[in-house]
C-alpha cells in the first residue's frame, strides 16, 4: 500500500469524519432516540476509525515479520 494512501485512510478520513463535521452537525436541531445527532455521528466514528487503522495495519506492517518493525519497545526506554 502506497504511503500516501495509508496517511490518507489512516489520518485523513478519521480527522475529517470528527473534526469539520461535528460542529456542523451540532448547530441541528434533529435528534436520534432523544440524542442529538452529533452525538450520535461521533460514536459512529469510533468504529469508523478503528477500521481505517485496521485497514491500514493490514496493508502494511502484517507482512512484515516482527524482527522489521521498527519499533522502541525492544530497547526498553531510554537509557
Amino acid at each position: 500500500m502506497p504511503p500516501f494512501l495509508r496517511y490518507t485512510i489512516g489520518i485523513a478520513v478519521p480527522f475529517l469524519s470528527v473534526i469539520p463535521t461535528v460542529p456542523l452537525l451540532g448547530r441541528l436541531d434533529v435528534t436520534v432516540l432523544g440524542a442529538p445527532l452529533a452525538l450520535i455521528w461521533l460514536f459512529c466514528c469510533i468504529p469508523l476509525t478503528a477500521l481505517c487503522l485496521a485497514i491500514v495495519w493490514f496493508g502494511h506492517d502484517s507482512k512484515l515479520p516482527e524482527e522489521h518493525i521498527d519499533a522502541d519497545y525492544d530497547r526498553g526506554g531510554p537509557a
